[in-house]
């Protein structure tokens, strides 16, 4: 049986109360990171826009998202890692960084941009049910997400005693930063009121789910 998802229908990209730094105004410091971020995701995302006030800040953010989230030293697959990152999201509702994630799960593999071909009632079901794990090993790196997104300072007993049994040290490190980094670009992402861009407005009831 089909999950139902209503989505808006129509919509227009909201101003932002901050104005965007024009594209000729960009650092050419920042082109070598820049341009296969660009290429990764398809299109320019209105956050880069509004990071590009603040470039020193803006170059070891970006870096830090490549180095958790697809750095060739990764210990954890970066599918899953996706997969994590979208229910961090959705838990920190972060309506911004959701809609983005759901989008990148549903694009196709393979065609230029960052895409994982889930279908939309796989995204719905992973939300609903905190995950959809393939073994045990991603469960409990679902489980963990879950309750280190919900607080941090009170995951239970149960879930370090698998995470310990599943995966290395460094697998554990890389999740919990996984947990970290989507914490705080949420936290900068809402509070920077970064309107959602035209063509993912459709993805924005995500969050809901």
């Amino acid at each position: 049986m089909a999950i139902e998802h209503v989505v808006p229908t129509g919509g227009v990209e909201k101003k932002p109360f901050l104005p965007y730094v024009e594209e000729k105004d960009y650092p050419k410091s920042l082109q070598p990171i820049l341009e296969p971020y660009m290429k990764r995701m398809g299109f320019l995302p209105n956050a880069l826009k509004l990071y590009m006030h603040r470039p020193e800040i803006a170059e070891p953010l970006w870096l830090l998202n490549g180095a958790i989230m697809r750095d060739p030293s990764s210990t954890l697959d970066q599918g899953l890692k996706r997969r994590l990152a979208t229910l961090a999201c959705k838990i920190n509702q972060c309506t911004y960084c959701t809609a983005h994630c759901c989008a990148m799960l549903k694009a196709p593999v393979g065609l230029g941009p960052e895409g994982w071909g889930m279908d939309d009632n796989e995204v719905i079901a992973m939300l609903k049910e905190g995950g959809t794990p393939h073994n045990e090993m991603e469960q409990a790196c679902f489980d963990f997400v879950t309750a280190a997104s919900e607080d941090a300072g009170n995951v239970s007993d149960d879930v370090y005693r698998r995470l310990v049994e599943f995966l290395t040290p460094p697998q554990i490190v890389e999740l919990a930063c996984v947990v970290g980094f989507w914490k705080m670009y949420n936290t900068i992402h809402d509070s920077l009121r970064i309107p959602i861009e035209a063509h993912l407005l459709s993805e924005s009831e995500y969050v809901n789910v």
